[in-house]
């Protein structure tokens, strides 16, 4: 598994405390699961072709580019 982290408005976590409550489920389990059929009901393709994303970004100069970015484009030049 992979560990991340996320952020919740109040009313999400508030409800989500209370259905796992509610079930005796841990938050990370009940979100699992929402995730997984979350993602079996879509029907939108993971993988875009190029054709539908083309055009649709432009690069940034990296003067404009955050400082983490920058960091991170001058390590793979």
């Amino acid at each position: 598994m992979i560990k991340t982290q996320i952020q919740l408005e109040e009313w999400q976590y508030n409800g989500l405390k209370k259905a796992c409550q509610g079930s005796d489920r841990s938050m990370s389990d009940f979100i699992r699961e929402s995730v997984s059929l979350l993602l079996k009901k879509s029907t939108s393709p993971t993988i875009l072709p190029l054709e539908k994303i083309a055009g649709k970004y432009q690069p940034l100069l990296e003067a404009d580019l955050k400082g983490h970015d920058r960091d991170w484009v001058k390590s793979i030049r």
